[in-house]
C-alpha cells in the first residue's frame, strides 16, 4: 500500500469511528453500525480490521462510541508497515518510499 492509499484508508477510519460516536448511540442503529463497521474495518485493514467487531459485545451502544477503534486499527497499521513512525524521512514521505536503513 501507498502511502498515499494508507492516509484515505485512515480518513476511511476517522469517518467510521465519527459515525459511530454520533449515530451509534442509536440502540438498534449503533449495532447495525458496529456490524458494519467490522466489516469496512476488515476490508480496509485485513486481518487486524477484526479487532473491530469487538464494538458488537458493547449491547448498550453506549461505551463502545468513545473509543475510537477503526483509527486505532489503522494507526497500528501504519506503524507497522512504516508509514508513520522515526523512519520515515521528509524527502520519502513525498516520494512515497521509505529511506534505506
Amino acid at each position: 500500500m501507498t502511502r498515499q492509499g494508507y492516509f484515505w484508508r485512515l480518513a476511511i477510519s476517522v469517518i467510521i469511528d465519527l459515525a459511530d460516536f454520533t449515530l451509534g448511540r442509536i440502540p438498534i442503529l449503533g449495532t447495525v453500525e458496529d456490524g458494519v463497521g467490522g466489516i469496512v474495518a476488515t476490508a480496509l485493514w485485513g486481518p487486524a480490521g477484526l479487532a473491530y467487531f469487538w464494538e458488537l459485545a458493547d449491547f448498550t451502544d453506549q461505551i463502545d462510541g468513545f473509543i475510537p477503534t477503526a483509527t486505532l486499527i489503522g494507526l497500528y497499521v501504519g506503524w507497522r508497515e512504516g508509514h508513520i513512525g522515526s523512519n520515515v524521512s521528509r524527502a520519502s514521505a513525498l516520494r512515497g518510499t521509505r529511506e534505506p536503513s
